[in-house]
């Protein structure tokens, strides 16, 4: 059993608010919501592929979102892991994924747990903290 941590209490609202737009969420695999996992808790990558999806539908356009846009580092890495979780059509390196700041480490890492089928027992998301 493994627990499904959201980085912030804004990731965990971003990823409620994406995935309730959804049409017939029964019907979307875990590949899709591990892909929504990551894409809201990295607001450069949700910039980046919010265009090339059918939030209804649950449903990313993968097919040349890598030759539409310019990226920095990270978010390649980000949105070719989204990729590959979502249809395995990107390949992502070990190499890739150490190269990545520390929360978006731990952002590919629960996103790729997520995708495993895997039980999960609790969802933790972290209180806000006071200013």
């Amino acid at each position: 059993m493994h627990n499904i941590e959201f980085l912030t209490p804004d990731h965990y609202e971003t990823f409620k608010q994406l995935a309730h737009r959804l049409a017939d969420p029964g019907n979307v695999s875990r590949e899709y919501f591990s892909a929504l996992y990551l894409i809201s808790g990295n607001a450069s990558v949700r910039d980046i592929l919010l265009p090339y999806m059918d939030l209804e539908a649950g449903e990313i356009r993968t097919g040349t979102i890598i030759d539409d846009n310019t990226f920095d580092k990270e978010a390649l890495t980000l949105v070719k892991l989204v990729i590959h979780l979502y249809n395995n059509k990107e390949w992502v390196l070990p190499t890739e994924l150490l190269g990545l700041t520390e929360e978006d480490y731990k952002l590919a890492m629960q996103a790729i747990t997520l995708c495993r089928a895997e039980q999960f027992e609790t969802i933790t998301i972290p209180e806000k903290k006071e200013a």
